[in-house]
């Protein structure tokens, strides 16, 4: 007796289809000396969410055609995935219809150069986005998708905070391609941001009313939804890091105050036995403390996830140690001195 066929569901060669687009999304971001290769990913990676996005929206039984017979696009049907479905929040919307705001501009007129600190944020947030939500939605294709993807960097690039920062000075130069590019990523953002499925996107010319209408002394960045976006979404840059044999890998990241700080990444090959001779019980003895007492005093000094003074080694499959750097050793000696009655013992009252 011949078995039923299996009923394939309307979502599927959209999902697959998408998946498709991403993939070519990022090998023509990745084309070395590629003419034209940057708008072709921006294009694959907007066709990749549009068809994803109308694949979850007939998942769930939710109306993609407009009343003249037409397909939603590509920004609405995304929105529908922040406003209506919440399964976007407001960050990843702002980023994914900053991808349709450059696409549309590279389809309909010439896009001009973006910078490389722009572009790589946007489609890796992109693609991330894709990978965590197609996961989610879509597990039994999920499979598909769930690879590296080789990207390799040499610059000294920034971060497109940083970037975008520097065409703040250019808001009110109209017509100039900073303040087109600002332009573009902002009215993104703005409409990524909005709840309203009704919103529409600002044009050029409506834009610029808006910012000219702001005071000469105004911080036009303030008033911008490109600088909230920047403020809430984290930043990226590709970094190789080479490890020579012997050696492992420890990255710290430190909260700064100035963006400028955040710019460089330092390697430093690091021997553990030298870097950090001393265990807590060797700390102790230096002191002539307790090995309780100099975890009260690492702690209180604030050496967690500080490398200057502690690390943590593995020493077996569920066993770690914490070792101590020289620095540590003398932070401490010093703080002993100058607070002799400092104690981590609570004393009880009698």
């Amino acid at each position: 007796m011949a078995t039923p066929k299996q009923r394939i569901p309307k979502y599927k060669g959209h999902i697959m289809t998408s998946i498709d687009a991403a993939k070519l999304g990022i090998e023509m971001f990745n084309r070395v000396d590629g003419n034209h290769s940057r708008q072709a990913a921006l294009i694959f990676n907007a066709q990749a969410w549009e068809l994803f996005a109308k694949g979850i929206l007939i998942k769930k039984k939710i109306n993609i055609y407009k009343t003249d017979g037409n397909s939603l696009s590509g920004e609405v049907s995304v929105h529908k995935l922040f406003s209506r479905l919440h399964i976007l929040n407001e960050v990843e919307s702002q980023t994914v219809q900053q991808i349709f705001s450059l696409r549309n501009e590279a389809v309909h007129h010439v896009l001009s150069d973006v910078p490389d600190e722009i572009l790589t944020h946007l489609m890796y947030f992109s693609l991330k986005i894709f990978h965590k939500l197609l996961k989610e939605q879509f597990p039994s294709y999920f499979k598909e998708f769930d690879k590296n993807y080789l990207s390799i960097a040499f610059k000294e690039n920034t971060f497109y905070s940083h970037r975008v920062k520097k065409l703040y000075t250019s808001s009110k130069k109209a017509d100039t391609q900073n303040n087109h590019l600002l332009y573009l990523l902002d009215r993104a953002c703005k409409y990524g941001a909005d709840s309203d499925e009704n919103k529409k996107i600002l044009s050029y010319k409506e834009w610029q009313k808006s910012i000219k209408a702001k005071p000469k002394k105004s911080r036009i960045s303030r008033h911008l939804s490109v600088y909230d976006y920047t403020q809430k979404q984290d930043d990226v840059r590709f970094v190789p890091v080479e490890t020579p044999k012997g050696h492992g890998v420890n990255i710290d990241i430190k909260k700064v105050k100035k963006q400028s700080e955040a710019l460089s990444v330092f390697i430093k090959k690091s021997n553990p036995d030298q870097d950090y001779p001393f265990l807590t019980s060797d700390i102790a003895g230096h002191l002539g403390k307790t090995e309780y007492f100099v975890r009260m005093l690492a702690d209180k000094l604030k050496f967690e996830g500080n490398s200057e003074y502690k690390t943590v080694i593995k020493t077996g499959k569920n066993s770690t140690t914490k070792k101590f750097s020289n620095k540590a050793l003398e932070r401490m000696r010093g703080w002993v001195a100058d607070n002799p009655h400092w104690s981590p013992y609570k004393v009880k009252s009698v």
